[in-house]
């Protein structure tokens, strides 16, 4: 009875897969994959199959779909959740986590909250060595097309930005034909390069590319990347400073401190 009921246990802890060193897809290395990363989740459904039935998990990829709806994948590294956002069927080789690992695993992820799987998108954080993060979403944000300088401002490109500016502002003096035709061009131009202008621009600040996570939000991304590595700093971020006390709090602390040292 003992040995069937050991038997049963072990069939009942789940087992994940954890990515191997070798054989990670290109789609998986460009999204900064590492070996040792747990896959979880699959469109915020727990995924407990081996390989062939992660295969499986993808026969509905149709390639014809340019803007199809892409596969949430939650992943763990080192106690931290993360989602990435995969337009193409994740591949890559794997071993099976340790039944502690696995019971883990399965703890933590029932404490997790999904938003709808079509509000994900990617987001790319790079860093200094300072540990000072900017980060930007992978989706084509149609702003560039119509208004670049306004698209520049908001993304804080502003050296871009003043380039730009003295190219509208000789085409204008010049002549109203070619500052019409300036300014198509620069739509098209951002419109293409929006993403590549964006990592340059990063590139050029000294920071590298560290990470990509999914989210439904900036601050969502900007949370997962703090959960990843607490000492990285975002512009903006409030600082937690030490609440200073008043007069009376003061006198109060002052005579518990007397007290205790008597």
């Amino acid at each position: 009875m003992a040995l069937e009921d050991n038997q049963s246990a072990a069939t009942h802890v789940p087992q994940f897969l954890k990515v191997r060193k070798d054989g990670i897809g290109q789609e998986a290395v460009s999204y900064l994959i590492k070996e040792g990363d747990v896959l979880v989740a699959i469109d915020g459904e727990l995924f407990l199959g081996d390989s062939e039935a992660l295969k499986a998990a993808f026969d509905d990829y149709d390639p014809t779909i340019v803007d199809d709806v892409a596969w949430l994948i939650t992943f763990w590294r080192e106690g931290t959740f993360f989602n990435l956002c995969f337009k193409a069927p994740l591949r890559a080789k794997f071993d099976f986590v340790t039944p502690e690992e696995g019971i883990l695993l399965s703890e933590g992820f029932s404490k997790l909250v999904f938003g709808p799987i079509d509000a994900y998108q990617n987001f790319e954080i790079f860093r200094d060595l300072k540990k000072n993060a900017s980060l930007h979403s992978t989706k084509s944000d149609p702003l560039a097309s119509y208004a670049p300088l306004l698209w520049m401002l908001n993304n804080r490109l502003y050296y871009p930005m003043l380039a730009i500016i003295i190219v509208y502002g000789v085409t204008a003096v010049t002549s109203t034909l070619l500052f019409v035709l300036s300014y198509i061009l620069v739509c098209l131009y951002a419109k293409r390069a929006q993403l590549n202008l964006l990592r340059s621009y990063h590139l050029f600040e000294d920071k590298f590319f560290w990470l990509v996570v999914g989210a439904t939000s900036e601050t969502e991304a900007r949370e997962s990347c703090k959960a990843l590595d607490s000492d990285v700093k975002f512009r903006f971020d409030k600082e937690n400073l030490p609440q200073k006390l008043n007069r009376i709090q003061r006198k109060n602390a002052r005579e518990n401190q007397s007290t205790s040292d008597n």
